[in-house]
């Protein structure tokens, strides 16, 4: 510690109680009034407390100060980060565009994306995920979603082709196992 003063003087000084006590010495004919060691350690520590005080102060307005610093530099950089916003050149989207558009609610399933269904697998999977999560969609419909799924993570093509044109249940319950 920079005032000099260790920790058992510091726990000395909290300590202390709160009532200075006198005794009377006599010297000579002379009566003083002498106050406990305790008050003469405490009287003597303030000059280093006051230096402790103002050195403590210093460094948390140094800490302030470099906070705010780097808290400035963090959103500078994260200003110059970001990305000029350019418009898009593109007029026709991209397949996954496609699929994506599809995927986001409410389900709607396009021309496209249904005739895109007929020889691409996760389009037709896209499709029925559609078609099974709509609100008149029937047991059918969702047991074809998870027949199609199932047979698709087995590597079952023909399974989950054959899932795709079932109409009922019995039939894709089958395909499942």
């Amino acid at each position: 510690m920079a005032s000099g003063l260790t920790e058992a003087e510091l726990d000395e000084l909290q300590n202390a109680p709160a009532d200075i006590t006198f005794t009377m010495e006599q010297d000579r004919g002379r009566v003083s009034m002498v106050p406990a060691e305790g008050a003469r350690k405490a009287l003597r520590a303030v000059p280093r407390l006051v230096a402790e005080v103002r050195r403590l102060r210093g460094r948390v307005q140094d800490l302030e100060e470099e906070e705010t610093r780097r808290e400035r530099e963090a959103r500078r950089a994260k200003s110059e980060a970001k990305p000029e916003a350019k418009p898009a050149a593109r007029e026709t989207p991209t397949p996954a565009e496609d699929l994506a558009a599809l995927l986001a609610a409410p389900f709607r399933v396009s021309p496209r994306a249904a005739a895109a269904a007929k020889d691409d697998p996760l389009a037709a999977l896209a499709v029925q995920v559609a078609r099974s999560l709509s609100e008149d969609a029937g047991d059918v419909e969702r047991a074809r979603l998870i027949a199609m799924a199932f047979a698709a993570v087995q590597g079952n093509m023909d399974g989950f082709w054959q899932a795709r044109k079932q109409r009922s249940l019995a039939k894709l319950n089958a395909i499942a196992r």
